[in-house]
């Protein structure tokens, strides 16, 4: 008999959207499954942090990625972590803006104003490290983050992990930086956008990792496809999908845009909105195909 992953306890932010019925009110009216009513819907490059408790000389020295990680993490499973619950941070780029900021300042700046602050506050692990602080949580932890492949580092990372029998939480999300404007030839529009949620393994109900295929064409003749009642994809191949499947069809896309974690928010949509039924998630990597069916 199949076992399952459940997620709970889930928690979005981006800069348009910070609470649950915003997000209801984008699924209840279209948003996801539209390609039109994307244009309407702005994302600028700052988020308002809703994070409380925390000590205005503090909240200042946090990057925007600190302040993110810690609003989802207090609104969703941080509620009622566990002592013995690992978590678990994926980000494409970490701390990238207060690693640029050291680069202006010491290139451009020639060493002038080079703020020490900068430099503990520049590493990965920045992150989680003021959440435990703020929290006094001793919680295990670990941050992966591996670029534009960060959908890649999760979805390996998901099919090691289901092989132990206990509960984690998972965090992801990057931050906007004036560094991305560089890259003149990808173009990535990258805003700031976080989830977190719990995931429970060995469950009756929730997802699981199908397969790589070669082709989408492959996909869609899987007997799995045939009986999804919906179909949750990255935009490319939302793009390719979006006809007459006489399947609900819907993309994350449009809240995250080209941010390098997009999978883990659109694996947490299903259980968010409690589609019933079977649900196909899908993340298109290097011409391959990577799914996981979500049954609820």
């Amino acid at each position: 008999m199949k076992k399952y992953s459940l997620i709970t306890d889930i928690a979005f932010l981006n800069s348009n959207t910070k609470t649950s019925g915003e997000l209801d009110n984008l699924f209840s009216n279209g948003f996801f499954s539209d390609e039109k009513k994307w244009e309407n819907y702005k994302l600028s490059n700052d988020i308002q942090s809703l994070c409380e408790g925390i000590n205005s000389r503090l909240k200042n020295r946090m990057s925007q990625l600190s302040l993110g990680v810690y609003n989802v993490l207090e609104r969703g499973p941080g509620k009622n972590l566990k002592e013995d619950e690992d978590i678990y941070l994926f980000t494409g780029f970490g701390e990238i803006e207060t690693s640029n900021q050291i680069i202006k300042s010491i290139i451009i700046d020639k060493f002038n104003l080079v703020s020490p602050t900068l430099f503990h506050n520049s590493v990965h692990h920045t992150s989680l490290g003021y959440y435990t602080i703020l929290k006094k949580a001793h919680n295990t932890c670990a941050t992966i983050s591996d670029g534009v492949e960060n959908n890649y580092s999760f979805i390996s990372f998901l099919k090691k992990r289901e092989k132990i029998n206990k509960s984690f939480i998972t965090v992801g999300g990057d931050e906007y930086s004036s560094f991305y404007e560089l890259d003149q030839l990808s173009k990535y529009k990258i805003v700031p956008a976080f989830v977190a949620y719990r995931i429970t393994p060995g469950m009756e109900k929730g997802f699981i990792f199908g397969d790589i295929l070669s082709s989408l064409d492959d996909l869609i003749n899987l007997e799995v496809f045939k009986n999804a009642s919906t179909i949750l994809s990255d935009k490319k191949t939302f793009l390719k999908l979006n006809k007459d499947f006489n399947k609900n069809i819907l993309t994350e896309f449009p809240l995250v845009l080209d941010n390098p974690c997009g999978i883990i928010l659109r694996l947490a949509l299903p259980f968010y909105f409690n589609i019933k039924g079977t649900s196909i998630v899908i993340e298109e990597i290097d011409n391959k195909f990577y799914y996981f069916e979500v049954i609820l």
